[in-house]
């Protein structure tokens, strides 16, 4: 608080310069062909046109204004773009714990509004958490198939509709928090770190529905690694997910890069939580971890391929654990157009609940198999 101050003095005894502003429009569209098997008994199949297949469909708005010599006001909105349907935003929780999420954010992605300058960079508003922004780029799978990759839905960054409502986002994709204050560092030989808060904002309670983080980092511009720690509250307060993340990106020539990641989470307090296995008992004391590792290998300039490989391990209360091994192709047409295949196979411990689960809906739950495959086709267009 005491830097904070004093850099907002500082901004204020600054001469002013002419303003320089600047706002940019801006998006991903993904639209791609999935066929997943297993997805019931009697070895029911899923065909489906679906957006976001390798990265999230997504449109936004962003800008920036030079108030001072060293001084620029921030501001950002994103929002996840449902391209088969034409609907936009994502849910969440809203005054009250929802598992799923029953408010619908415009801007679900980022909707916030910063200063930047020679102390750092300090925003407010609805953002990502810092396991995104730290470890996430040491995705083995670089974020691919956000809807079943474990390190988004499994690990530190973890997803509502399996841990239930913690954090300010009380449910739905709490990738992102509301009532957010987050303060990045500036970057001394490629090492910075960064703290967030998010408030629940809950008469009487400070710790109420709320969410701090803190993460650390360092990249040569080639190679880079990142730790990230994070603790959510419940709605009443008296339990807590307490998540932890690191990841490593190396790479040795022009040709090879390898990223791997170390996740996982554990809940601490009274609490139900409605999950495969055990819909109704106490989640106190479970503990999901996620290893990953993958490889990239560019044949060229315009074509790429990707294998990764996920552990996912559930301890605590019930003991579960699912593989998930991905081969990713991509060919750029331009700077802007990318076609993209993959295949995912996922492999269960059992075909119980609590280890089809892990896999994250590439096998169906109850559906008799413990293993299944996904092919997946489509093209990416950046604007």
């Amino acid at each position: 608080m005491l830097r904070t101050g004093i850099f907002c003095s500082f901004m204020l005894m600054a001469p002013v310069v002419s303003a320089q502003s600047q706002v940019t429009v801006y998006g991903l569209l993904d639209a791609g062909i999935t066929y997943n098997n297993h997805q019931s008994a009697g070895d029911g199949g899923r065909f489906s046109v679906e957006p976001g297949v390798l990265q999230v469909s997504r449109w936004g708005v962003r800008g920036s204004e030079q108030v001072t010599a060293d001084t620029r006001i921030l501001f950002a909105l994103e929002s996840t773009l449902n391209n088969d349907t034409g609907s936009a935003g994502a849910g969440f929780g809203g005054n009250q714990f929802s598992q799923n999420g029953t408010s619908t954010a415009l801007f679900d992605r980022a909707a916030w509004l910063g200063i930047s300058g020679r102390y750092g960079t300090l925003t407010a508003g609805r953002q990502n958490i810092l396991g995104v922004e730290s470890v996430g780029r040491a995705d083995p799978a670089d974020l691919a198939h956000a809807a079943t990759n474990p390190n988004v839905l499994l690990s530190g960054m973890y997803a509502g509709a399996l841990y239930g409502g913690f954090g300010s986002n009380r449910g739905g994709a709490a990738l992102r928090q509301n009532n957010a204050l987050k303060y990045v560092s500036p970057v001394a030989d490629g090492t910075g770190f960064a703290l967030m808060v998010s408030a629940g904002e809950q008469v009487g309670s400070l710790r109420t529905s709320s969410y701090a983080g803190a993460s650390v980092f360092h990249s040569n511009g080639r190679d880079g690694v990142a730790l990230a720690y994070g603790e959510f509250r419940d709605q009443t307060g008296t339990a807590s997910l307490h998540a932890w993340a690191a990841g490593v990106k190396w790479r040795p020539s022009d040709n090879w890069a390898v990223r791997m990641s170390y996740a996982g989470d554990i809940v601490r307090g009274d609490i139900s939580i409605p999950m495969p296995g055990n819909p109704q008992a106490n989640a106190n004391g479970r503990r999901i971890t996620v290893t990953g590792i993958g490889i990239d290998y560019q044949y060229s300039p315009q074509l790429v391929s990707t294998v990764a490989a996920y552990q996912s391990q559930r301890s605590g209360d019930l003991s579960g654990k699912a593989a998930q091994y991905l081969l990713i192709t991509k060919y750029s047409l331009s700077t802007r157009t990318v076609l993209y295949g993959s295949l995912t196979l996922a492999i269960a411990g059992s075909a119980a609940p609590q280890d089809t689960m892990l896999a994250l809906g590439l096998i169906g739950i109850g559906s008799g198999y413990r293993s299944a495959w996904r092919a997946a086709s489509g093209m990416q267009h950046v604007f």
